[in-house]
């Protein structure tokens, strides 16, 4: 359909005069856009900007420019459910063709608990679900194009849009340098040590069984980073999901193995992921991690801890919850994971917020029981978490929703890249084993700056 028929549909829109906003929907399959190219012609917008992808290929989303956000400083579901159903109540939806499939979504997260925060991760809230000005679907080639209601006239409106594509297309993407790096510095890592062993001290196998300590690297650059050069190299690792978030002068970027849950048609999916072991490239050591893990009683047990909170936590929003006994192996590029997938049937009017609020943190990344280890992060840990660990992910009207815990992350800023990874220490753990696995976690984000230490 050309754009002197979709101006044709565009003049029989009848303006409904409740609505707040205005979202023309349309197919984008004749032009070719690539993410660098939007990212080149969209960077007046930069701060105001996220390219979320799944690990299966099933969306590829770029949103530009917030339209509107719900920004909390608690997090409080009646009020957020409220806050996320009067929006998408306030936007008259308007689609020019009949084939459209792809759906409207809300983009953000909530961080991992409501530490004081410091300058670090100042430039995000609590709570922040954004409404984009722009939301392009790559995998089914169509756009989402948000305007206040009384601001312009829909055909003038189209015609924008149609000129914003038009040059999106014709965009040379920029060219960029890799940064410098000027230090690699790992933050205060005896301390986390000692750390470590306190917390196997304090541990028993009845009223405190495990808990998620995370440490950070911090490297520093010499010029900026460019988030062109950050784009390019997110693509590098497959068979995860890919988050790039900018907010202010900040992005938080993540390459997380790990979905916290979907919900579709009133039903939920989630993972029970604990228990994890290094990846190389000989097939013969591989070969051994994998038969360890599966038989390792350390790890069998703080994945079946893993697994049997997570029902816990599902069990009053449903009567039906699916899973087999036995973990399979997840496999990333540099580390495998022990895994078990749960199907649960929700029961009727269960919210998004309050699956947000049940199941995270799920004790992978914070413990057991689940309210001692959270306190006993947000007193003991070095730094503020922020968004590491956190739920990150897309909201759509109706309820169904895609989240990930946002793992093997980072958050950068111009010349700095502050590193995330943790792991779970139970009764009998090593504090330099432990280290040393939390080198491995470091390594896709190491990798996506292309640094060597």
């Amino acid at each position: 359909m050309n754009l002197v028929e979709y101006e044709d549909l565009v003049e029989e829109v009848i303006i409904d005069s409740d609505s707040d906003y205005i979202t023309l929907h349309i197919p984008i399959h004749e032009y070719d856009i690539s993410h660098a190219q939007l990212f080149t012609y969209f960077k007046e917008y930069t701060g105001e900007r996220y390219w979320f992808q799944s690990k299966d290929g099933e969306f590829d989303s770029i949103g530009i420019g917030y339209r509107k956000s719900i920004t909390r400083d608690k997090f409080k579901v009646q009020s957020l459910t409220s806050e996320k159903n009067e929006l998408y109540d306030s936007i008259q939806m308007v689609p020019l063709n009949d084939g459209l499939s792809s759906r409207l979504s809300l983009f953000g997260g909530v961080k991992f608990d409501d530490k004081d925060t410091n300058d670090e991760w100042s430039d995000f809230s609590m709570v922040e679900f954004h409404l984009p000005v722009y939301q392009f679907d790559l995998v089914r080639q169509e756009v989402f194009y948000t305007i206040p209601q009384h601001s312009q006239k829909l055909s003038d409106a189209l015609e924008e849009l149609s000129g914003v594509l038009s040059g999106l297309s014709q965009t040379e993407p920029d060219t960029y340098e890799r940064a410098e790096v000027s230090i690699i510095k790992d933050i205060f890592p005896d301390e986390w040590k000692r750390l470590v062993d306190e917390a196997v001290d304090v541990l028993d196998e009845e009223s405190f069984l495990k808990v998620v300590l995370a440490r950070q690297r911090l490297i520093t650059f010499k010029s900026g980073i460019d988030p062109l050069f950050l784009l390019d190299r997110l693509r590098d690792e497959k068979d995860t999901y890919t988050i790039y978030y900018e907010k202010g002068a900040s992005a938080f970027v993540s390459k997380s193995p790990e979905r916290l849950f979907e919900i579709e048609d009133n039903h939920l999916w989630t993972n029970a992921i604990a228990g994890s072991a290094p990846r190389t490239k000989d097939e013969e050591e591989n070969a051994y991690q994998q038969d360890f893990l599966l038989h390792d009683e350390k790890n069998r047990y703080e994945h079946e801890l893993v697994r049997q909170s997570i029902v816990e936590d599902l069990k009053p929003y449903s009567s039906v919850i699916e899973y087999d006994e036995v973990p399979e192996i997840l496999k990333n590029k540099y580390i495998y994971h022990l895994h078990t997938p749960i199907k649960v049937s929700l029961n009727e009017d269960i919210e998004v917020f309050e699956i947000l609020k049940a199941i995270h943190p799920t004790p992978a990344v914070g413990g057991l029981p689940k309210k001692i280890a959270q306190d006993y992060i947000k007193e003991q840990e070095y730094g503020t978490r922020g968004l590491y660990a956190a739920p990150i992910g897309l909201i759509h009207e109706n309820n169904d929703s895609e989240f990930v815990v946002s793992l093997r992350s980072m958050l950068v800023s111009k010349t700095s890249a502050t590193l995330f990874a943790g792991c779970g220490i139970v009764k009998g753990s090593s504090s330099e084993k432990e280290f040393l696995e939390t080198d491995v976690k470091f390594t896709p984000m190491m990798n996506v700056l292309e640094v060597e230490t």
